[in-house]
């Protein structure tokens, strides 16, 4: 009996050291880029995390999970961010916080991968891929990527807004960020 709980103890422990855990670094950069009447306007979220945990050791099969807190929204501009930060934009108040957690991870053509999963922002759950490159060394990896995510499927943009005649209803999201091995 103790030779199986060891056997059990063993393969366990060799299963969890061959898993890595990766948590973000630093600040990095999540920047969004809506239009307003065709021109971009950038703006950033200044508080947000990623973490990705792989399995077996690759990003292909790991699992990726984005918190971003929406009251974090700067576009530069006091009277913008506290109009975006309302119930016709990102309703803070109801919904703080949105994120990002993947189904799945592949590899993609271009020799970087995509997560397949589900975004939750302002109360509405949907599915979004998210294309991403990938680039370690040692205990260290940047991560990067672009995607473009049509707003007024989450609601973001409601009212007089939602039509995309002012304000588009594209928004390009591109990110860069270091994360360490943990």
């Amino acid at each position: 009996m103790r030779r199986i709980a060891s056997l059990s103890f063993l393969t366990l422990a060799a299963s969890g050291a061959l898993a890595d855990q990766w948590r973000m670094q630093g600040k990095g950069e999540l920047l969004f880029e809506p239009t307003w009447e065709g021109e971009a306007v950038p703006g950033r979220f200044e508080s947000f995390d990623v973490r990705l945990d792989t399995g077996d050791g690759c990003v292909a099969g790991s699992e990726l999970e984005v918190t971003v807190k929406l009251d974090s929204a700067d576009m530069d501009d006091p009277d913008i961010n506290e109009v975006i930060a309302g119930a016709e934009w990102f309703a803070v108040d109801e919904h703080p916080v949105a994120t990002y957690t993947s189904d799945s991870i592949e590899e993609a053509a271009d020799g970087g991968y995509v997560a397949s999963g589900h975004l939750e922002l302002k109360g509405v759950r949907l599915p979004v891929n998210v294309p991403f490159q990938w680039s370690a060394s040692g205990d260290r990896a940047e991560m990067s990527g672009e995607l473009a995510i049509e707003r007024t499927r989450f609601d973001v943009g409601s009212g007089e807004w939602s039509n995309g005649e002012t304000i588009g209803t594209e928004v390009r999201v591109s990110f860069d960020v270091i994360l360490e091995r943990q």
